[in-house]
């Protein structure tokens, strides 16, 4: 808020991507926090869970579903490029292996991505249950079989999915 007093102030045009850029690690963040208690009472198997695993993946999975709609408004390479280094930046800075982390869900994501839309998958999920695969198999350890974890597939993909669809909606 500060930053845009100042611009404006000055007489400098704001750029919404921009900040949303530069705050999206931590959206992404506070997201994943508060993700975990209401899906802890509906997914009793995530009481074996490790809350800081949990945040990482789940934050790493926001700035990633966000990154992916990103390169869908088709702002110009130049653009785009501007503000991923901005977000990479910001991922750096909060945990070193975060980049690692991202570039792990935006491989599983896309070979998840294709299989379940060769598979006929129903394609409003598509998006949400390839990222939901990620985050179940880094949040427990193992690919989901049982109902519940898959049912978890769906409630945190979807979740995610949705909380960062229109993040660089201004």
């Amino acid at each position: 808020m500060l930053m845009g007093f100042l611009r404006r102030l000055l007489g400098e045009k704001e750029d919404p991507p921009l900040e949303r850029a530069g705050i999206l690690v931590q959206g992404a963040h506070i997201n994943a926090i508060g993700m975990f208690t209401p899906l802890l009472e509906r997914f009793p198997i995530l009481q074996r869970v490790n809350t800081e695993q949990w945040d990482f993946v789940l934050t790493v999975a926001g700035v990633f579903m966000a990154s992916y709609r990103l390169n869908n408004l088709k702002l110009g390479d130049s653009r785009e490029e501007r503000l991923m280094e901005t977000v990479t930046d910001r991922l750096n800075r909060w945990k070193p292996d975060g980049i690692r982390g991202f570039e792990d869900c935006k491989g599983l994501f896309e070979q998840e991505f294709d299989r379940l839309t060769a598979a006929g998958h129903e394609s409003r999920f598509v998006a949400a249950d390839a990222v939901g695969i990620w985050i179940v198999l880094n949040v427990l350890g193992c690919s989901p079989q049982t109902d519940e974890e898959l049912q978890l597939v769906r409630a945190t993909g979807t979740l995610v999915t949705y909380a960062f669809f229109d993040w660089w909606d201004a």
